[in-house]
């Protein structure tokens, strides 16, 4: 699989020098990218969809903007969160205001199924954006500081309690020793 950190570095200037072929080229390759990371913010496909058109508009009416090349991947991965944040709190806004009863889901099942994506939604927000970020992405904490805006010790504070969290919860249904390869897989 290819990552938004696979992008040629000239196709980044080229898009940045205004070059609209290059433009296209990269919002198509960065589409499946935002899509992951809003789909695992949002945990709706709809939503997410949302998001990631929204970002991918904000790269390509954008790129102009961007210092350079290299720092186009921190620059991708804040404007997909931003926009992923920016419909979960909609979302929830919407939500409190409709006061529909949630749906209750069958109590009488004899097999329990491992829900990875369910587990991530118990997280923060916070938490659920650097775990995503940081095992779906392949950033690390100083990059996703920058994504997020925050410390480096702030993420790795994060990380560290998302983990835990994860561990958790998984835990209790067995899951292989390696919890985090069954996370940064389910993605």
């Amino acid at each position: 699989m290819t990552t938004i950190a696979d992008v040629p570095a000239d196709a980044i200037e080229a898009a940045r020098r205004g070059d609209p072929g290059a433009r296209d080229r990269l919002v198509g390759h960065a589409w499946p990218h935002a899509f992951r990371i809003a789909r695992s913010i949002l945990r709706d496909a709809d939503l997410a969809q949302d998001a990631a058109q929204e970002a991918c508009a904000v790269v390509f009416h954008s790129i102009a903007h961007l210092r350079s090349a290299g720092a186009f991947r921190v620059w991708f991965y804040r404007i997909v969160l931003r926009e992923a944040l920016r419909l979960d709190r909609k979302r929830a806004l919407c939500t409190l205001f409709a006061r529909e009863p949630q749906a209750r889901g069958d109590l009488g099942e004899t097999i329990v199924k491992l829900d990875v994506r369910s587990a991530l939604g118990k997280l923060s927000r916070a938490q659920r954006a650097a775990v995503v970020l940081h095992y779906y992405a392949g950033l690390n904490s100083r990059e996703i500081a920058a994504v997020l805006g925050v410390p480096d010790s702030t993420v790795r504070f994060h990380l560290a309690r998302a983990k835990r969290a994860l561990e958790g919860l998984l835990c209790e249904h067995r899951l292989p020793a390696d919890l985090m390869e069954a996370v940064a897989g389910a993605y």
